[in-house]
């Protein structure tokens, strides 16, 4: 009862958080120095990475600073990394990076899981979308990661794209516009 419980809620959290994307309301962008929050995001998931055997690691640049939210940037990290290792065998990786380039704040999600299916990869960020139908209820999901990340993600004009082979895993990249630094007159 407890687990079910907790599965509505997580449901229920996620279709809040799609209504109040879908309505434009959007709290007011502000910096956001990503490291700090993927460190977060990292600390939240370390149980579930050892309990499972998977080596999760990250690097972040100390320059990534983005007009977002915190909120918004933990979500979409969190939600990729947690997807990532749910679908990496016992002994894999998941590995993190923020770095930036140029004017650009490219993060990354990679592992070395089971990789998409071809014929899901143009699917998957639609809402309720699963992969795998058999242990996705079992793992708690709700379908519903991968339309928040995206539509994030879009808010900001930005695009998200994903590579993954079969058997060799999956990488998820994204850039944001990085945070003008110093004192404008």
């Amino acid at each position: 009862i407890g687990d079910e419980a907790a599965r509505l809620e997580r449901i229920t959290e996620d279709l809040l958080r799609l209504t109040r994307l879908d309505s434009g309301a959007m709290k007011p962008a502000v910096k956001v120095a990503v490291g700090p929050v993927l460190e977060r995001a990292v600390r939240m998931l370390r149980p579930v990475a050892r309990e499972r055997n998977i080596d999760l690691s990250w690097q972040a640049d100390p320059a990534a600073i983005v007009m977002a939210t915190e909120g918004d940037i933990h979500q979409i990290l969190y939600n990729l990394m947690e997807n990532a290792v749910k679908y990496t065998a016992p002994g894999g990786f998941v590995h993190t990076e923020v770095c930036v380039d140029g004017g650009q704040v490219v993060m990354t999600v990679a592992d070395n899981g089971m990789g998409i299916p071809q014929e899901d990869m143009s699917h998957i960020f639609e809402r309720f979308y699963r992969t795998d139908k058999g242990r996705s209820r079992e793992q708690g999901g709700t379908g519903l990661g991968l339309a928040i990340v995206k539509h994030i993600i879009e808010a900001h004009g930005e695009r998200i794209n994903v590579r993954s082979e079969l058997g060799v895993g999956t990488t998820f990249s994204f850039t944001l516009k990085k945070a003008q630094t110093g004192h404008s007159h």
